[in-house]
């Protein structure tokens, strides 16, 4: 029989079971349970991309190795108080607590499982840095035909970790120092893979990252305090990632900038919750005389019109530009940001620290000038003649 607290299996399960599925593989909607009575309870999850498990302290006096329904125990745990029993009837597990009794059949169904592997450590980062990688995320391509796009990029060198993503219309890029390995390492993350790692890594958590073999890493995260121990694992893209086109674009921008904006973010995001409401997209940005402005297009329904809280300098300029890519970039900055822009041909920046957004224009054919009243009025006089 297992004993345990109701808060730790659940936070356990809680973080184990989403590299669960419902699906018609039965593999894949499983959590493995085994313990000894040695007091380590280990739970385990397999989706078909991702490997995980978590580790929690047990008083056991027999061992036990059963397979249940992932989400099934979670949903039962989550309903149960203070100490839990779990034990084996038969074909079945019993979960008791207090009054309350629930029976789950035991499925005979084999799972990959995270065990001792002969494992080559990378980098530890700190949660903190993770989740400011993390940042980069929203960048990454969802279209399943841009397999190569739908990845978390990650660089490790001796002193700096670069996490990358890119759609082809944008891409964002994050810069972190850290101690990392003597020799440069990349690993392109799934997509998937890598937005489950940023729902579990906190920023008071330690992240050890480390290869057992060629393509496959393991994610470690730690924190004593909280009794964590989650690992997770998967087998990475072997595709090229365009990193040396992004920082190509990067620099490029950097060294036509013709005006450089210093906004608020509050501002911003409120400008561009507006353009929303207006039902479109397009979304434009103006410096006129070291003042910015910002305005939707123009549609049925009206049009809005800004003036943003900050500061412009160089010269005077305007771009079209996606309110759905510049809200990602955005989202991503704290307090002010800068605003790198061209001639609106060439790449955006959206800069806040150790973040950077690239953007792509858009081309927007016949449409006038949301705020015309900043053109100048030329007024020819007549020449008048000597006295």
């Amino acid at each position: 029989m297992i004993t345990i607290q109701q808060d730790a299996l659940h936070a356990a399960l809680n973080a184990v079971t989403r590299a669960s599925l419902k699906s018609s593989l039965a593999a894949f909607s499983l959590v493995r349970l085994d313990v000894k009575t040695d007091g380590i309870l280990r739970l385990s999850c397999f989706n078909g991309e991702t490997a995980a498990r978590a580790i929690t302290n047990v008083v056991c006096d027999e061992d036990i190795s059963v397979s249940v329904d992932a989400l099934t125990l979670k949903a039962v745990v989550e309903t149960l108080a203070n100490e839990i029993r779990l034990m084996i009837e038969h074909n079945s597990l019993i979960i008791q607590s207090s009054t309350n009794r629930t029976t789950l059949r035991i499925v005979d169904e084999s799972i990959p499982v995270l065990g001792d592997e002969n494992m080559q450590s990378i980098a530890t980062l700190h949660g903190t840095t993770f989740r400011s990688l993390s940042r980069a995320l929203p960048f990454a391509s969802v279209d399943s035909s841009r397999f190569v796009l739908q990845v978390l990029h990650l660089t490790f060198d001796k002193d700096t970790v670069i996490a990358q993503s890119a759609d082809g219309y944008s891409a964002g890029y994050v810069r972190e120092s850290i101690e990392g390995p003597a020799e440069q390492t990349c690993v392109a993350l799934p997509l998937s893979f890598a937005r489950l790692l940023s729902t579990l890594v906190e920023d008071r958590d330690t992240v050890r990252l480390c290869t057992s073999g060629d393509n496959r890493y393991i994610f470690q995260i730690k924190n004593l305090d909280d009794a964590k121990d989650l690992t997770l694992a998967t087998v990475t893209s072997a595709e090229n990632f365009p990193s040396e086109q992004i920082m190509n674009l990067i620099s490029e921008a950097r060294n036509s900038t013709t005006a450089h904006l210093n906004v608020q973010q509050t501002s911003l995001m409120q400008s561009i919750r507006m353009v929303n409401a207006m039902g479109t997209q397009s979304t434009f940005v103006k410096v006129v005389n070291g003042v910015v402005k910002i305005a939707s297009s123009e549609t049925e329904t009206g049009q809005a019109r800004n003036i943003l809280e900050g500061t412009a300098s160089g010269e005077n300029a305007n771009v079209w530009m996606s309110a759905a890519f510049l809200k990602r970039a955005v989202e991503a900055c704290k307090g002010e940001l800068a605003i790198r822009i061209t001639d609106g041909k060439r790449p955006i920046l959206i800069e806040a620290g150790s973040f950077t957004a690239v953007i792509m224009p858009m081309m927007v054919e016949g449409t006038k000038d949301p705020f015309p009243e900043d053109e100048a009025i030329a007024i020819t006089l007549p020449e008048m003649a000597m006295a």
